[in-house]
This record gives structure tokens, C-alpha cells and sequence, in this order.
């Protein structure tokens, strides 16, 4: 038998979220990832991609004492009264840290000792700025908030923003990054978030803010938008001549390009490489079909 009294629990306690106030957690933190890719993509000049995977109420106690030390912990202040903290992977933030210096965003080899120094911290201080930014930015068709930067912290048992037993949110997210991945964390107050979201219906809200969100989570884009036309290139390769060798090019000449016959050709979309395809004849007519879709961080994407 545990020599430990029983433990009290408050039923009038209200730690949970009604329907209608998830699904507006739900789109702020989705806001939220949304913004810190376009953030930190082209800082790092990498694949970032960042997933809301799980938004869950814990006692500010027992979720630090989760955390191993040492783990990455941005405290930032919500407002006057309240605070919050992001922690992230050790790894993770690494693999952050090395990008920024020009690296691959690898996980850190098993002999690297197990902080960072002043400097270091100055510098990976650089994207957790701009995730906070994107976080302010995510609420901003529902409150205006401005989070400032308090302090990171590396000991998690260094962090003390609110009594041991309060209910607080653990929002979690898988980020993907360069040859790493890993979990960041955003953990605030429940009391706090259950404040400040709005106490009409999700859907009245959608409504009167001019959010018309589909049911089936599809984008809708307006009908000037669908028709606008982009011009699309393919590009079926280079080639350098002297002005000399210009003037007496004839027809029936053949000029040499830079690419063998057997590589993708890239398809420029306003004069920036999107795509890469292979030539052929589609109806009678010459066509490319796409065989590679590039992305930030692609060698070939443009910018």
C-alpha cells in the first residue's frame, strides 16, 4: 500500500474545451505552423515543414518534468500577467542551428557536448524570434498579440512561470527539417487561452470576419485569381558563343547546349524554374510532362 495520501481532485474544476473552442485552437495553431514555414524557409534556406499533431491539457508540473535536460526553451510573456514557453528537441535545435551557419541540418554527432554557449544561443535566439512572430501573427483576426521575448532557458527546471499545479496547453508540432526531425512544443496557460478565445460559435465567427472556410478544409480562391494567366517556359538548355561565331551562324547550322538529351528540362513559371519535365507530343502537339515538382530548398528551386 503506497504510504502516499490519496490524491484530491476538484470536480468543479472546468479543464477542458468545448467543441466550437477546439476548432478555433485547432486554426490558430494551424495559422500558426503555416506562418512559421513561411518564416523560417527562406532563413534557412532549407525544407522546413512544421505539423500540428496534438493539442493537450497537462499540469504545468508534470509536462516539465517530461522534458530532458537539456531541452531549448524560449520563455516569452503573452501580456503583462501572463507567460508562456516553446521547447524544442535538443536535435532539432541543433539541426536549426547548423543551417543557420551554412550546414547540412543534420543530427548533432554522439560527441558533442550537451549545451550551447552565449554566442550560440545569441544566434539560434534569431529563428525562435521569428516563431514567435508567427504566433502573434496566428491571432490576429481574433485578438491582437504581441509576444515578448523573456528568455531562453537550456534547464527546463530553470523555468517558472506559474504554479506547479496549473492547468496548461501543450500544443505539439512535428517539424521536419533539412536531414532532421523532431517535436516543438507550445505550452500556455489554459485559463489564458480560454479567455481569449472568442465566445461566439466557430462558424458565426467564420461568418462575420469573412472567414468562409469550405467543410472540406479545400481553398477557395477568387474567381480573378482561378483566371489570371502566367506565362510557362521550358528551357531546353544554354549555350555560349563568341559575338563573332554569332554573325556567321547559317540554317542548317547546329549549336551545342549545355544539357545531355536524357536530363529532365527545367519549366520556368515567370521566368523561375517550378518544375522539371520530359518533352513529348500530347494531341498532335509538343507538351511537357512534369516529372518533378521543386521546393524550397531544392538546389534547382528559384527564388
Amino acid at each position: 500500500m503506497s504510504s502516499q495520501g490519496p490524491n484530491y481532485y476538484d470536480f468543479g474544476r472546468d479543464d477542458k474545451f468545448s467543441s466550437d473552442q477546439n476548432r478555433f485552437l485547432q486554426k490558430i495553431f494551424s495559422d500558426f505552423a503555416e506562418g512559421t514555414v513561411k518564416q523560417l524557409r527562406p532563413l534557412l534556406k532549407s525544407r522546413y515543414n512544421m505539423e500540428l499533431i496534438s493539442i493537450k491539457t497537462r499540469s504545468y508540473h508534470s509536462y516539465l518534468n517530461t522534458l530532458p535536460d537539456p531541452t531549448p526553451v524560449l520563455v516569452f510573456g503573452v501580456n503583462d500577467q501572463v507567460s508562456g514557453f516553446l521547447d524544442v528537441d535538443f536535435e532539432l535545435a541543433f539541426s536549426l542551428f547548423e543551417r543557420l551557419l551554412g550546414g547540412r541540418g543534420g543530427p548533432p554527432p554522439e560527441n558533442l557536448r550537451p549545451y550551447f554557449t552565449d554566442l550560440e544561443k545569441a544566434i539560434l535566439k534569431i529563428p525562435f524570434l521569428k516563431i514567435l512572430a508567427s504566433y502573434g501573427q496566428a491571432w490576429k483576426d481574433v485578438q491582437p498579440i504581441e509576444p515578448k521575448f523573456q528568455s531562453l532557458e537550456f534547464n527546463p527546471n530553470a523555468v517558472y512561470i506559474c504554479s506547479p499545479s496549473e492547468t496548461m496547453v501543450v500544443t505539439s508540432f512535428q517539424v521536419d527539417l533539412a536531414q532532421s526531425r523532431g517535436l516543438l512544443s507550445l505550452c500556455l496557460p489554459f485559463k489564458h487561452l480560454k479567455d481569449i478565445i472568442p465566445k461566439k460559435s466557430f462558424d458565426t465567427w467564420t461568418h462575420t470576419t469573412g472567414l468562409n472556410l469550405p467543410s472540406d478544409g479545400a481553398i477557395v480562391f477568387p474567381e480573378t485569381i482561378q483566371n489570371a494567366k502566367v506565362p510557362v517556359s521550358l528551357s531546353l538548355g544554354r549555350a555560349e558563343l563568341l559575338f563573332q561565331e554569332l554573325l556567321t551562324i547559317e540554317v542548317g547550322d547546329t549549336i551545342r547546349l549545355d544539357s545531355e538529351i536524357t536530363q529532365p528540362l527545367k519549366v520556368k513559371v515567370n521566368d523561375k524554374t517550378k518544375f522539371f519535365g520530359q518533352p513529348g507530343i500530347k494531341d498532335g502537339r509538343m507538351a511537357t510532362k512534369i516529372v518533378r515538382v521543386l521546393e524550397e530548398g531544392d538546389e534547382d528551386y528559384d527564388e
